[in-house]
């Protein structure tokens, strides 16, 4: 029943119950008048057998037969009930037999017959009748009276489901609404004047949608915020780690044009020395553009789907926090894996996994720090698992790694942003992103749909 709809149980509640009663007011009527009728039958039947009896009596002392047999006749004629009329004498013999029909099924009606004058038994008069006239005759009356039952039964049903349909109207397109809604495809809802049970709850889901709307909406422009101010705190970390990349290229420029200027002031250079210097600043330079191209690509803000391979990705992100990784040692297993997706915002999941990683080897002082990447997949999914052996996350705080401002780096400045943002990234693009603990370290499983995934980068 929880299956069906509303109005498919309102039909089926009223069939049972009105089946129900008009079954028992159908029994009892007819029990009552068969009853009565079976009555009045059996007082005709004993009227009809009190009347024959005396003067079969007579006729049978005095052995007037023939009397007998024209009385049995008449009186068979006269009452179709009576299918039959036997006379025995004192030793059960037949002496009179008048049969019309099969008498298997009737009834017997037994009376003695006495001398009328002497008062003494000279036989027994047996008596064969039915009802079968007259069930008829009730059969054929309750045959129409159950058809016209069932026809004013069948009406009223479909009067009350017409009635019960157009009443629930507005309840089924709000059932309608309230399934084909999203926050894509909005359907419009309206608030209804009256004041009937369907139209308050209508008008509460109403209330209720748009108390929805005005939640997600805020929830977005929060998120985004959120993504706008974590972006911010990723180019300041990006410009910390430029400077880094860049110090020592600089630094190398400077000392190849002091020397090249002490040589050219005391006129010790040919043309290939120059030739060198200028080809050992240009190398220089090539690496500051490809510092800058990768910065780049992680910080890009299209949101252009395209396709890439995850190892190249995951490289990128490792290039950008080389400065802060150059003591730790990262292992990729790479696999040929490629997908549609916004590679920018997948580098920026790794590279908070990657920071985080980072963060704690800082704080645990550990000695041989190491990070390893693996992936693989099956045929559904596309999986990248990030581990570290820096001990692990306290288990407390485990179920809250994900949560907006959580963090553990207080006095260092953490604002517990980095792993939300990845998170609602992972959701929103990708698949989905769990952490858990190893036997070394933090491991971190990144679930991205085959939907998403394309092995042939198409």
């Amino acid at each position: 029943m929880k299956n069906l709809n509303i109005i498919t149980q309102i039909i089926i509640i009223n069939t049972v119950v009105m089946s129900f009663f008009i079954a028992v007011f159908i029994y009892k009527n007819y029990t009552i008048v068969s009853n009565q009728l079976i009555l009045l039958e059996n007082e005709k039947i004993d009227s009809i057998v009190k009347t024959i009896s005396p003067i079969i009596s007579i006729n049978l002392t005095l052995g007037l037969e023939e009397n007998i047999k024209e009385l049995i006749s008449e009186s068979m004629q006269a009452h179709s009930e009576i299918i039959g009329i036997d006379i025995l004498d004192l030793d059960n013999k037949v002496i009179y037999e008048n049969i019309k029909k099969d008498i298997k099924k009737s009834r017997i009606y037994h009376v003695l017959l006495e001398d009328t004058i002497l008062k003494e038994k000279i036989g027994e008069l047996k008596v064969y009748y039915t009802f079968s006239s007259i069930y008829s005759k009730l059969l054929n009356e309750f045959n129409k009276f159950i058809v016209f039952i069932a026809i004013f039964f069948i009406v009223s049903l479909f009067i009350s489901s017409f009635l019960i349909k157009y009443n629930l109207k507005s309840l089924m397109q709000l059932k309608d609404k309230m399934l084909n809604y999203s926050l894509n495809d909005k359907i419009s809802f309206e608030e209804e004047c009256f004041k009937n049970e369907i139209s308050v709850i209508n008008n509460s889901a109403y209330k209720m949608i748009k108390k929805i709307e005005e939640e997600v909406e805020k929830r977005i422009i929060y998120e985004k915020n959120i993504m706008q101010k974590n972006r911010l705190a990723s180019m300041g970390e990006m410009i910390d780690n430029i400077a880094h990349q860049w110090r020592q290229p600089l630094m190398k420029i400077n000392a190849i044009l002091l020397n090249t200027d002490r040589n050219i002031e005391l006129k010790n250079y040919d043309e290939e020395y120059l030739q060198q210097r200028l080809e050992d600043i240009s190398n220089t330079i090539y690496f500051m553009s490809n510092t800058i191209d990768t910065f780049r690509d992680f910080l890009n803000p299209n949101k252009d789907k395209q396709n890439f391979k995850i190892d190249q990705a995951i490289e990128k992100s490792i290039k950008v926090l080389s400065p802060s990784l150059k003591n730790i040692k990262v292992n990729l297993n790479k696999q040929d894996s490629v997908i549609c997706a916004y590679e920018s915002e997948f580098m920026q999941v790794i590279f908070s996994i990657l920071s985080n990683s980072i963060d704690i080897f800082e704080q645990r002082d550990i000695k041989e720090k190491e990070i390893n990447i693996n992936i693989y997949e099956d045929e559904i999914n596309i999986y990248i698992e990030i581990q570290d052996n820096a001990g692990g996350i306290k288990s407390e705080n485990l179920d809250k790694i994900f949560d907006p401002y959580f963090t553990t780096k207080h006095k260092t400045g953490g604002t517990g942003m980095g792993l939300y943002i990845a998170k609602i990234i992972m959701l929103n693009s990708f698949g989905d992103i769990k952490v858990e603990n190893s036997s070394i370290g933090a491991k971190f499983i990144l679930n991205i749909s085959q939907k998403i995934g394309d092995k042939n980068g198409q």
